[in-house]
């Protein structure tokens, strides 16, 4: 088995965000993620809170954790450290690995609102919010997340949820979607169906058709693929 031996490029603030995300996404303190990764709480603990301890997590360690988890390592963190066996015969960049110069890519968290353009706020914000994007859509360009303007899912997904859409593919019944009208009203349903008429949406538990929305209504539709309850 062969061993790298350069040093990892991975920045320490890409770890921590990620490891923040995990915890996010399944309600999980520092020491559950420890626990489920098999691996002292005391390495996700001092990393989360405190800012100038040196520890570097190796390529192992991100591996038990990902696992622990039940999530791949995003390719951003990937890397051909010195811990880590590569399988016999391979390249740092093939079967999945990664340089240190792969991009860590963020995402702009899109300003929406539900109410009508004509009623959005005119305070403009000093710096946009920005969030690394999920492993499945770190290739995507059409992919941006915002956060839940709308009240009327509450029972699924609670007001300013992060939500995470792509415009990759067409949305079909069953999605969950964006939808801004041309007013400027953004508001979050379940795709019901699609016909000759328009959209078939739901707000409703159980589904059942609440709303109709003609295509000339649309503005803007994109499929959310992940929601994080931050």
């Amino acid at each position: 088995m062969a061993r790298g031996r350069p040093k990892s490029g991975r920045s320490r603030e890409a770890v921590i965000e990620w490891i923040r995300l995990l915890m996010r996404r399944r309600d999980w303190s520092g020491t559950d993620l420890a626990r489920n990764a098999g691996i002292a709480p005391s390495t996700i603990l001092r990393a989360l809170n405190q800012p100038d301890y040196e520890y570097v997590f190796s390529q192992r360690t991100l591996e038990k954790i990902a696992r622990g988890a039940g999530e791949p390592l995003p390719a951003h963190l990937r890397d051909y450290v010195a811990d880590v066996d590569a399988p016999s015969g391979s390249h740092p960049t093939k079967r999945g690995w990664q340089s240190s110069s792969h991009p860590y890519r963020l995402i702009e968290v899109r300003s929406v609102s539900a109410l009508p353009v004509s009623a959005h706020s005119r305070v403009k914000v000093a710096k946009a919010e920005v969030v690394p994007a999920p492993f499945q859509l770190e290739d995507d360009e059409t992919a941006f997340a915002f956060r839940n303007p709308d009240e009327t899912l509450g029972l699924w997904f609670r007001p300013r949820a992060l939500m995470f859409a792509t415009k990759a593919r067409d949305p079909s019944g069953g999605d969950i979607v964006m939808l801004t009208g041309k007013d400027g009203r953004t508001r979050v349903r379940l795709l019901l169906g699609i016909d000759a008429s328009g959209l078939s949406l739901s707000r409703s538990m159980p589904a059942k058709e609440d709303e109709k929305m003609d295509f000339d209504e649309i503005g803007d539709i994109a499929v959310i693929v992940e929601v994080v309850t931050d």
